[in-house]
């Protein structure tokens, strides 16, 4: 399995936590259960986003909070060298 870009995955997740309060939001407003329902599982599945993919792709350790651009764990970069740009 292909190791997943730390930011990627930082990025992913708090798009899908942005979207699920939101919804939660709405449920709210309108006091629909099945959109606090649906709420609920979509944070939930970018908490469990977080943890299985937020890890270093060098030494696979949780990154917890991390952003850094070096794994604090083995000191490796984060994120694959990017190609040279032409100017």
């Amino acid at each position: 399995m292909k190791k997943l870009v730390p930011k990627k995955v930082r990025v992913l997740v708090f798009a899908t936590f942005a979207v699920g309060f939101l919804i939660g939001g709405a449920a709210y407003c309108w006091k629909s259960t099945p959109l606090s329902v649906l709420a609920m599982a979509i944070i939930l599945g970018a908490l469990g986003i977080h943890l299985i993919f937020y890890r270093c792709p060098h030494c696979g350790k949780f990154l917890d909070r991390s952003t850094g651009d070096y794994c604090p764990y083995c000191g490796q970069q984060m994120d694959p060298e990017e190609p040279p740009q032409d100017k």
